[in-house]
């Protein structure tokens, strides 16, 4: 679709400082206790990010695309929710968490006023099999007043660990996003209108060539444990041609305490490798909304934290409240500008962890749940309000840590002639049978069963990803 405005660029990017054994049940139970919850907020992501210096990246790639048409509607991206649902023992605390090797959740807009818009859905496992029922928000906007135009960014890059006894990748990546003000069909909206950047989401997919490892540490899987990762749109600038975005993308991995595995000697001395590089391509997608200002006004809000135990599975809920900038605007709705999610030491290690040994200085993690989403939004009286609905979690069988969720937003409102949906959600279903790396103990592959019930629960096949199609608004 993002095919008439392609942008190739090789070097233009800059960094900027500113993270076969069967279950011993009696151990699988030791692991119930668990620590304190607290919940705060905090701004430990934007701090790390600030402090910390970036490690080496090769092979830089930028290639930015816009779509063809500018329209009289947008799909506004509302975030998402991933969760697998696979467990063993434990419907809860036994759930079997991943790497992350695949993230997609993001909207295609329809690309003409016939066709609808696509939610993609999609998640990698490293290499053991699960399952999950992916969902996202969104809302709708639409008006001939209103100009909309879509694309996306993509970056490739290969990054590469510190060699140390707490290795570590830390990407930082500074780039920008530029529309040319001429893309607009109509000069006064660009020009003299109110113009507005917002993230539809992400597709992230991350792969390792053992030609580019040393060849004492081939690769393990196309997975990584991240620590941080953060996508944001931030400041935005137009020129006498341009409409200018800086693209932010951090993501840090490293090891986990365990160095990946489980070690209970004799028993288990399960260690995975930290692949040395990894190829990273990242597709972030957005659009732009232009209107008049007599129709249209947009806000930046201050970021929203959460800080928990990562133990802590429930969402932690948020409200956003922002005044309308004016009497006659008495639409409104709330877009994404950027999110992000990270995890820190934990105030105390839980007593079974320091008897294993496990090193917190590893700041890697399995991932069992990621949810950043505005999950309601409306208008009361002058003010607009939001539902926000964050949380960063994995079961007792990972070493417990303080995971951080953060979600930047823009309140988006509008003259009472424009048409705005509710916040709707939509669902999808992946399915992912073990690969042979597996362990042997937790090798899984339910995906194909053909009974009813399976169908129900694995979807019936093997699929990484899955897209919906959104209901068709009005047509102009």
């Amino acid at each position: 679709m993002f095919t008439p405005l392609t942008i190739n660029k090789i070097d233009k990017h800059y960094y900027k400082p500113n993270k076969q054994t069967r279950w011993n049940f009696s151990i699988i139970f030791f692991l119930l206790i668990l620590t304190s919850i607290s919940v705060k907020a905090s701004p430990f992501i934007d701090e790390a990010i600030t402090t910390s210096q970036p490690t080496p990246i090769s092979n830089y790639y930028h290639q930015q695309s816009l779509s063809s048409e500018v329209r009289h509607n947008v799909y506004i991206w509302q975030g998402f929710e991933h969760e697998w649902q696979r467990f063993v023992v434990l419907r809860n605390g036994g759930r079997v968490p991943h790497r992350i090797s695949k993230l997609h959740n993001y909207i295609q807009q329809p690309e003409n006023a016939s066709s609808p818009a696509t939610f993609h859905f999609a998640q990698g496992t490293g290499v053991d099999g699960n399952y999950m029922n992916p969902k996202g928000n969104y809302s709708v906007i639409e008006s001939e007043s209103i100009d909309s135009l879509s694309g996306d960014v993509l970056l490739q890059w290969t990054d590469e660990i510190t060699d140390s006894s707490t290795p570590i990748a830390k990407n930082k990546l500074r780039d920008v996003i530029s529309i040319p003000l001429d893309a607009f069909h109509t000069d006064a909206d660009a020009n003299n209108g109110t113009l507005t950047m917002i993230l539809q989401g992400i597709q992230l997919d991350l792969s390792c060539d053992d030609a580019l490892q040393p060849e004492s540490n081939p690769c393990n899987s196309n997975g990584m444990w991240p620590y941080i990762f953060n996508v944001a749109i931030n400041q935005c600038e137009k020129t006498q041609a341009y409409y200018n975005c800086d693209l932010d993308v951090d993501i840090y991995r490293a090891w986990t305490p365990n160095k990946g595995g489980f070690q209970l000697p004799p028993l288990f001395e399960e260690v995975k490798p930290l692949n040395h590089r990894l190829d990273f391509a990242l597709r972030v997608h957005f659009s732009v909304i232009s209107a008049p200002q007599t129709v249209f006004s947009a806000q930046t809000n201050e970021d929203i934290f959460t800080t928990t135990d990562i133990h802590q599975r429930r969402n932690q809920s948020s409200t956003l409240e922002t005044p309308s900038p004016h009497m006659n605007f008495s639409q409104s709705t709330h877009a994404i500008k950027s999110f992000g999610f990270g995890l820190s030491a934990p105030e105390l290690l839980e007593q079974h962890w320091q008897v294993l040994g496990s090193d917190i200085s590893q700041q890697g993690r399995y991932i069992g749940k990621l949810s950043n989403l505005i999950n309601s939004h409306a208008q009361v009286d002058q003010n607009s309000q939001a539902t926000i609905s964050q949380s960063l979690w994995a079961p007792i069988t990972v070493v417990n840590a303080t995971s951080h969720t953060s979600l930047g937003t823009r309140s988006l409102f509008f003259a009472d002639n424009i048409a705005i949906s509710d916040t709707q959600t939509i669902k999808g279903k992946l399915c992912i049978n073990s690969t042979s790396q597996a362990p042997a103990f937790s090798r899984w592959s339910m995906c194909n069963y053909k009974g009813w019930l399976a169908r129900i629960i694995y979807g019936g096949k093997q699929q990484l990803s899955h897209s919906v199609n959104l209901p068709l608004q009005h047509q102009y």
